[in-house]
């Protein structure tokens, strides 16, 4: 997958995900395993730069999905608020 469409894909099971938490909802772990493995294809198609920022971004992932299994709500808010704030951080920093 290109990082277009990578990036994309990221944000829109990212942005079900936040809606779904936001209506006090657990979303689903299909849609979290899916963001989860999309955060890693971003992390291994990341530059030398952003490497870091994109791997620390795919295990909070991967730990939001431990959380979804587990079905601990409060968890994955905050996993979800960190997610935010290196996504912010990181196009702030990185984005062209």
């Amino acid at each position: 997958m290109d990082f277009r469409a990578l990036k994309a894909s990221m944000d829109e099971a990212f942005q079900s995900i936040l809606e779904i938490l936001q209506d006090g909802q657990v979303p689903e772990e299909q849609l979290v395993n899916k963001f989860s493995r999309l955060c890693t294809q971003l992390h291994v198609q990341a530059g030398d730069d952003w490497a870091g920022e994109a791997e620390d971004f795919a295990h909070l992932a991967n730990q939001l999905l431990q959380a979804v299994k587990k079905g601990k709500r409060e968890d994955a808010i905050r996993l979800v608020d960190s997610l935010q704030d290196a996504q912010d951080y990181c196009h702030r920093t990185y984005k062209s």
